[in-house]
């Protein structure tokens, strides 16, 4: 694909991926036949990963170097999967990464697949603000859909994920980047700026988190006798994570533990979230299931590759 190469990631991104492919196999094998199935990717990339690696050294007796490797990134995944899904949705923001996209899906032709360039939120609101999404199931064909969320940083917007939870139709996988959330939480409550606070209230979908984890009070007076606040951030990191994912259960009824994804030192850098706010009891006990193992399988092979790579990005 000429330049289209897309470097980023490590070992936790494969992690990632794998994660959300054996997700997708689970449900096209549980609905496939059942139900249309969609799978929807906002901020898929190229499709393909490139990934500088050390090859050689002293065990494979050549000199050591480093090397570009292609990998499949979460579209040539979904677009490669058995059984298949229905129809596929991608899109990204850059132009380049949309370009490379079509090129993929151009060597798919007998599938139902297209790319939709442009800003991820924009995308998911106007998909799932219209038909299907907003009928009621009816006659023969009802559609059901794994929309994956992989945000560069804290670009998802709350009413995206409004959006997807009002249509009860939708699996949702949500990577929440925990670390740059707990570095926009200044320590000191008086550097939190209104861009922070912004940022912030996206990600949580509520303003209390400033509450939550200051104790506001007023009781100090800088040098002109203008009150000041002293607050310190009381939360720990584990606690911001407990908060959102309270957050993310007032619009979902369904929110899975998170598989932790470890980056360098950072046990927890990015939490993969399932999420479902599919109405049927049946339906959520089935993707509890299977989000469940998919946590569980992952968890492991996470901090298992992490320790291999001795934290190592």
């Amino acid at each position: 694909m000429g330049d289209s190469r897309h470097e980023f990631g490590g070992d936790w991104t494969e992690v990632k991926l794998e994660a959300i492919s054996a997700y997708s196999k689970f449900f096209t094998g549980a609905i496939g036949g059942i139900f249309d199935l969609w799978y929807v990717d906002p901020f898929a990339g190229t499709g393909e990963r490139t990934a500088k690696e050390q090859a050689g050294g002293l065990f494979d007796q050549q000199p050591l170097s480093t090397i570009e490797r292609q990998y499949p990134g979460s579209a040539a995944r979904a677009l490669a999967l058995k059984p298949p899904f229905d129809h596929l949705r991608f899109g990204d923001a850059k132009r380049r990464h949309a370009k490379a996209l079509q090129a993929l899906v151009a060597l798919h032709p007998t599938r139902d697949a297209s790319v939709i360039p442009g800003d991820a939120n924009h995308f998911i609101q106007k998909m799932f603000s219209e038909p299907p999404w907003t009928a009621p199931d009816r006659g023969a064909v009802r559609s059901r859909a794994l929309v994956f969320l992989d945000p560069y940083g804290m670009e998802v917007k709350w009413r995206t994920l409004e959006v997807l939870a009002a249509s009860k139709k939708a699996d949702v996988w949500f990577l929440a980047n925990l670390k740059a959330a707990v570095q926009q939480l200044s320590h000191k409550h008086g550097m939190l700026t209104e861009e922070k606070r912004a940022a912030l209230c996206e990600y949580f979908g509520t303003p209390h988190w400033e509450e939550r984890f200051y104790e506001l009070h007023k009781d100090e007076s800088d040098l002109f006798g203008n009150p000041t606040n002293s607050s310190r951030r009381q939360a720990t990191k584990q606690e911001v994570a407990l908060f959102h994912k309270e957050c993310l259960g007032t619009i979902f009824c369904y929110v899975s533990n998170p598989l932790p994804l470890a980056v360098g030192s950072i046990d927890d850098y990015f939490l993969l979230y399932c999420l479902s706010n599919n109405s049927t009891p049946a339906a959520r006990n089935l993707i509890h299931k299977g989000a469940d193992w998919v946590i569980r399988r992952y968890k492991q092979a996470s901090h298992h590759r992490s320790a291999l790579r001795g934290g190592g990005q």
